[in-house]
C-alpha cells in the first residue's frame, strides 16, 4: 500500500473537529475542476496514446493520480448528487424522475461555507443550477449561458468553428435535413467556455481578502457533445487526414442514437474521426486547466490548495455498440480521471486500487480538518472502501426524434437497472432484469469476457457482496422533502433552459 493510500485508508471517516485556538491557522483552499463527460481511457495521463493531457501529465507529477476512479453514477445529475453529498446515488435520490437535490442534503459547499469558506460555482451545463438544485451552497454562481457570460462564451466557441465543419448541427459547413428536427445554433455555444471560465474564476479569487480560504468548483462541457475543439488541438493528436474525416463525418445526435437502435451504422474510419474529435476537445480541457495551474502557481497558491481533477461520467465512442452516456455502466462511462494535488499531507504517487469519487467529499474534509456535518452520516476517504459501488438507478428515456422517427423500436430497451460493484481487479454487473456479469476490469477493461460461468466462486462472493450492500446502504427517504424541493417545474418554466438541454441530448422524459 502507497504512502498516500495509507494515510487515506488511516483518515477518519468522520474527522473530529480542530479544538478552537485563538490563532488557528488557515484551513487550504479547495478547487474541483470538473471535465464533464471524460473518461479517463482517453487521457495520456493514463497511457493512451495520443498526447491528449500533457499540462495534465506535468501537473500529475506532483499529485495522487487515481488510476481506477470510478464514478457514482453515469450521468450529470446523480454522479453530481455523489459527489456533492458523499451518497450513493440511491440514497440522495437525485436521478431521472426527480432532478432535484433535496435541501435537507449537507453538500460540500455548505459544510465548507459553514466553516468560513468562500464559494465559488461555474456551470457551463444547464443541468447545474438552480433548476436542479445541484449548486446548494455555493454563494456566488456564474453560468455560462447567461448574461455577459453568454456573449463571450458564444463568441470563444464560434472562434473555433472552422468553415469545413460538416460533422455537427452547428458546424458552418452542416446540411439540414428538413425531417429532422434542428437546433438554433445559440443552444449550444455558451458550452465551449473553458477560456472564460478560468478567468471569471481568477477574478472572483481576486477579490477575497487575503485571509479568507475559499472552494471552488468550475465545470467544464468542450467533451460533451456537439464537440467542437480547436484546430490546434485537432492537429496536436490526428493527422491531417483523420482531421479531414473528423470533419466530415456525421456525428450529430441524430445519427449517433440511430445506429445504437441499430438504423444505420459507423465505419471504423468513421469510429475513429469520432474518437479523434473527442480527443481534441480534451486537449482543448487540459491546456485552459493548466494555464489556471500555472496562474495560481504564479500567484503562490498552488500549494496552499488542494487540487482536484475529475469527471462526473465517462462517454460511449461506439464502445458495446453505443453512443452518448446514461445507458449502462460499463467503464467508458464510469472510470473517470482524479487527480489531487496537496503537496503538505498527499504523496506523488500512482495509486491502483478501486475507488469512488462519491469519496471526494470524505477526503477533502480530511485535509481540511472539518467535521462531517451533523446527521450526514459517514463520510469516507478515498482508500477506506473495500468495495466500489456504480449505480443506474432510474433507467433513461429515448430522445423524443428517435422514438417519432422509429416507431418500431422495442419501447423498454433502455428500462433496465443496473448496479456496478468493484473489488479489487474484478467487478461484477447485474441489473434488475436477471442479468449478471463478472469481468476482470484490469486485464479485460473492454469487459469483452463474461467470466460468470468460468468464475462461480467469484460470481457468487461478489452477488453477497452486492446484496449485503443493498440491505445495509443509507436509504432515501422522500419523507425528507420540503417544500422548495420541486424538481421539472423550474425547468419546463424556463423554456430557454430546457431547449439547452434537448440540444445536449437530454429530453423532457427525464422529469417526472
Amino acid at each position: 500500500m502507497s504512502m498516500v493510500f495509507a494515510w487515506l485508508a488511516g483518515c477518519s471517516a468522520d474527522p473530529t473537529p480542530p479544538v478552537p485556538a485563538a490563532a488557528a491557522p488557515r484551513p487550504p483552499n479547495v478547487l474541483v475542476v470538473l471535465w464533464d463527460t471524460v473518461r479517463a481511457d482517453h487521457l495520456s495521463l493514463y497511457g493512451y496514446a495520443r498526447p491528449t493531457t500533457p499540462a495534465l501529465d506535468a501537473f500529475a507529477q506532483e499529485a495522487a493520480v487515481f488510476e481506477r476512479a470510478h464514478s457514482a453514477g453515469m450521468w450529470t445529475v446523480p454522479s453530481h448528487g455523489s459527489l456533492f453529498t458523499g451518497l450513493p446515488t440511491s440514497a440522495h435520490g437525485a436521478r431521472v424522475g426527480w432532478l432535484w437535490l433535496d435541501g435537507h442534503h449537507v453538500t460540500l459547499a455548505e459544510n465548507l461555507a459553514e466553516h468560513g469558506f468562500a464559494t465559488f460555482a461555474w456551470s457551463s451545463n444547464p443541468y447545474l443550477s438552480e433548476q436542479t438544485n445541484l449548486l446548494q451552497g455555493f454563494q456566488t454562481v456564474r453560468y455560462a449561458w447567461r448574461d455577459a457570460d453568454a456573449d463571450a462564451c458564444a463568441a470563444l466557441t464560434r472562434g473555433k468553428l472552422l468553415p469545413t465543419d460538416r460533422s455537427v448541427e452547428i458546424g458552418p459547413a452542416w446540411t439540414p435535413d428538413p425531417a429532422r428536427k434542428g437546433w438554433p445554433e445559440h443552444l449550444v455555444l455558451h458550452k465551449d467556455c473553458a477560456p472564460r471560465a478560468v478567468d471569471t474564476f481568477l477574478e472572483w479569487r481576486a477579490g477575497l481578502p487575503e485571509e479568507t480560504p475559499w472552494f471552488a468548483y468550475v465545470n467544464l462541457l468542450e467533451a460533451h457533445h456537439p464537440r467542437i475543439p480547436s484546430a490546434s488541438s485537432r492537429a496536436a493528436v490526428a493527422d491531417p487526414a483523420m482531421v479531414e474525416r473528423g470533419l466530415t463525418t456525421d456525428a450529430s445526435l441524430f445519427r449517433l442514437m440511430a445506429a445504437m437502435e441499430g438504423k444505420g451504422s459507423f465505419t471504423p474510419d468513421e469510429l475513429a474521426a469520432l474518437a479523434s474529435v473527442y480527443d481534441a476537445s480534451l486537449r482543448d480541457l487540459d491546456r485552459e486547466t493548466g494555464r489556471l495551474f500555472d496562474t495560481l502557481r504564479t500567484l503562490g497558491e498552488l500549494d496552499d490548495t488542494i487540487v482536484i481533477v475529475t469527471s462526473d461520467h465517462g462517454e460511449n465512442l461506439g464502445d458495446h455498440d453505443r453512443f452518448d452516456h446514461r445507458w449502462d455502466l460499463h467503464l467508458p462511462l464510469v472510470h473517470v480521471p482524479l487527480v489531487i494535488r496537496y503537496p503538505a499531507r498527499m504523496d506523488a504517487v500512482r495509486v491502483s486500487e478501486v475507488v469512488s469519487t462519491a469519496d471526494v467529499y470524505g477526503t477533502v474534509l480530511g485535509l481540511t480538518g472539518l467535521p462531517a456535518p451533523g446527521g450526514a452520516g459517514a463520510l469516507s476517504p478515498l482508500g477506506v472502501r473495500t468495495q466500489v459501488i456504480s449505480e443506474l438507478e432510474a433507467p433513461n428515456p429515448r430522445l423524443p426524434e428517435i422514438v417519432a422517427a422509429f416507431p418500431d423500436l422495442a419501447k423498454d430497451r433502455w428500462r433496465a437497472r443496473w448496479r456496478l460493484v468493484a473489488e479489487g481487479a474484478l467487478g461484477l454487473t447485474r441489473s434488475d432484469r436477471g442479468v449478471i456479469e463478472l469481468h476482470d476490469l484490469v486485464a479485460d477493461p473492454g469487459q469483452l469476457h463474461d467470466l460468470s460461468a468460468a468464475r462461480p466462486v467469484e460470481r457468487d462472493r461478489l452477488i453477497e457482496s452486492l446484496r449485503t450492500w443493498e440491505e445495509t446502504r443509507p436509504r432515501y427517504d422522500r419523507s425528507l422533502r420540503g417544500p422548495d424541493d420541486r424538481p421539472g417545474n423550474p425547468i419546463r418554466a424556463d423554456d430557454e433552459v430546457s431547449r439547452q438541454l434537448e440540444a445536449l441530448g437530454y429530453t423532457t422524459e427525464d422529469e417526472p
